[in-house]
């Protein structure tokens, strides 16, 4: 996300996959093997094919100067390895040059029968949906890779998402071609043809897509999904005692043959350019440092310099590095991990009326500080915005004044006047970080450091804050054109009074922001979709089971609870017998024949260890998000028309 930061989105998208049909592998096997028989030779002739393919798109410049680039390899389950590749180019993409790059239509066979070859051999979706309704993509009647797509006549791009490109139908001189699909053969068009660059299928003769998407307003998804590693795989350890309550669950990596040999190779995984240096940020004497029993007094006497105690020293002696911001040190000066110091680059652009001073493309990035860790989180505000700061005295010292904390300092440069700090942070992490994050700092925010227009800065970034929900609301409905609206600012206005009640026991309306309406029809429901995960089947079964064993006293109490639940009567119920005479085994009975009819039944208890005894157990004040103090009278206004007297049973 630096690279966003410093350079915008990427204009590129790019995913390579491995052809097993290359010359350079086929050749290679022996008499009667496959490809899949000769996972080294696949690995060691795609690690060549993207070396190749990264010097084409950098070094070769075929789209344009490249500022700069990153790529990750994954594998598919069945082995055959990919790459996802972004590129940053010097100048922008513009909208009229999409089509000189990116084509998702069919080649002419006449003039170019060597790419109609490729492309209908490599870069053809499905078909699916009507046409094929078994194909894998399928889901609930859609694909879920969304194709077919529309015919359009001319490339339009800036709407949310890639552009919609030019795939002309057949009535305006759009080509086809016949394929087959369950034995029979049908004639598709260009609505089935995945985008790609005409040159680079031409030389890698395999599945290369290829996206535009400088319009991408969802970056931070795309930048995650080139970086998301490996597939994962879960499996379970039960013992075939069916008394036995633990159930050992182990999350584990799903490796690959082809995945096993590529790391046994030492063939890089990811790459990216330029470098990004991460920067210290931290108190004085307050880094961290680490020492054994031999140097440990002379640890605590000299600590070592971090990149910030440097960056000081270098402002101060140094008239280069005191006009220099502290991210921006990177490009100018190489750290020397050995000596603890920044040093001068010698080699690089040189930098005009400074002699021996040479600039190169690598970038700064602070570590971010939790706002809880006040004094730290204004320390780093400073070195935002102050340049060449000599000590971290200097950088309390505000018109020769040297102020005692830091967030005073951040208040005499009007760092903190009406809440632009928070404007500030929260602008920082829409560039860097998911909407949970967004929405973890901003409860934290709100809770623990009392801005002054808290409405104001949720106006300002609520679609920031749900963006995970729009996106996942249409990944749910396989409808990319669904827009945000006022449910799902309303959903993400409930998770995050979810989380202020967690951090800080607090209600929205507590800290000046407009309460959500929880009773409004919610498609996100997580505590309804909870209570109607139960296995039905298994539920029966256990009723079944169970009920023949129950004795006199517990069916009568069995019988009694039921008939009020069939009956809809209702009531409340005090279950009182010594310890071990069957009354959990009663209430989970009756929590498992409700829930067995697909109703729902609440098992809430008034602490934690209580709860863990029924299946779906949780305490009153979690499921029902009430306060710790049993005296307020803020949840009683928020929900009940007249006051409630709570009593602690």
């Amino acid at each position: 996300m630096t690279y966003v930061r410093n350079y915008g989105t990427p204009d590129l998208f790019i995913t390579v996959t491995c052809n097993p049909k290359w010359t350079e592998i086929e050749r290679e096997l022996e008499p009667g093997q496959k490809p899949q028989d000769r996972h080294d030779i696949i690995a060691r002739v795609f690690q060549q094919k993207l070396k190749v393919m990264m010097d084409v798109l950098t070094k070769y410049r075929v789209f344009g100067d490249t500022r700069c680039y990153m790529y990750s390899v994954e594998w598919q389950k069945r082995g055959l390895p990919h790459a996802h590749i972004l590129i940053w180019l010097l100048n922008k993409l513009h909208s009229n040059e999409v089509d000189d790059i990116i084509s998702a239509e069919i080649p002419d066979p006449v003039t170019d029968p060597r790419l109609h070859d490729i492309v209908t051999t490599q870069m053809v979706h499905g078909p699916c949906g009507a046409l094929n309704p078994l194909s894998p993509c399928m889901a609930d009647g859609k694909c879920t890779k969304r194709y077919p797509r529309p015919l359009v006549a001319e490339t339009v791009t800036g709407n949310d998402g890639y552009p919609v490109y030019r795939r002309r139908s057949k009535e305006d001189n759009g080509r086809t071609i016949k394929v087959k699909v369950q034995n029979q053969e049908i004639e598709i068009g260009n609505e089935f043809i995945v985008p790609y660059c005409p040159l680079l299928s031409r030389i890698f003769e395999t599945h290369a897509n290829v996206e535009s998407c400088h319009s991408a307003k969802s970056i931070k998804y795309l930048c995650k999904y080139v970086t998301k590693g490996s597939d994962m795989a879960v499996f379970g350890i039960a013992s075939e005692n069916v008394n036995d309550e633990i159930s050992n669950f182990q999350m584990g990596r799903y490796v690959s043959t082809n995945e096993a040999l590529w790391r046994l190779l030492s063939f890089q995984i990811h790459e990216r350019y330029p470098t990004v240096v991460h920067l210290a940020v931290h108190l004085e004497n307050g880094q961290r440092v680490y020492f054994t029993e031999a140097n440990a007094a002379q640890r605590a006497e000299r600590p070592p310099s971090t990149t910030l105690t440097s960056f000081f020293a270098m402002c101060e002696s140094d008239p280069f590095a005191a006009t220099l911001m502290y991210v921006e040190m990177p490009k100018y000066y190489t750290w020397n991990q050995s000596t603890k110091k920044f040093q001068r680059r010698k080699q690089g652009t040189p930098v005009p009326d400074w002699p021996q001073v040479f600039s190169t493309d690598a970038l700064g990035r602070m570590y971010t500080v939790h706002p809880r860790n006040d004094e730290c989180f204004y320390l780093r505000l400073l070195l935002v915005n102050v340049r060449g700061p000599k000590s971290f005295a200097h950088l309390k010292t505000v018109n020769g004044h040297q102020c005692q904390t830091y967030r005073e300092a951040c208040q005499l440069l009007g760092l903190l006047e009406n809440d632009s700090h928070w404007d500030l942070t929260l602008a920082d992490s829409v560039v860097s970080s998911n909407a949970y994050q967004i929405r973890t700092l901003f409860a934290i925010i709100i809770t623990t450091c009392f801005p002054s227009q808290p409405i104001q800065l949720w106006n300002k970034y609520k679609d920031a804050i749900c963006e995970d929900i729009l996106h996942r609301l249409r990944i749910q409905t396989n409808n990319p054109d669904i827009q945000i609206t006022d449910e799902i600012y309303n959903e993400g206005l409930i998770l995050i009074e979810d989380q202020c009640l967690t951090i800080a026991n607090k209600l929205l309306i507590e800290v000046g922001m407009i309460a959500p309406n929880r009773s409004m029809h919610d498609a996100f429901n997580q505590e309804l979709n909870r209570e109607l995960q139960y296995n039905v089947d298994t539920l029966q079964e256990f009723v079944r089971n169970n009920v023949p064993l129950l004795n006199e006293q517990q069916k009568q109490v069995y019988k009694t609870l039921m008939q009020a639940v069939d009956n809809n009567t209702g009531g409340l119920f005090f279950l009182d017998a010594p310890g071990g005479t069957g009354k959990t085994f009663v209430i989970s009975l009756i929590l498992a024949t409700i829930r067995s009819r697909c109703d729902i039944a609440l098992a809430l208890a008034s602490s934690g260890i209580a709860a863990t005894l029924l299946d779906g157990g949780r305490t009153a004040h979690s499921a029902l998000k009430l306060p710790l103090n049993l005296n307020t009278m803020i949840l009683q206004r928020a929900i009940f028309p007249d006051p409630v007297q709570w009593e602690n049973c």
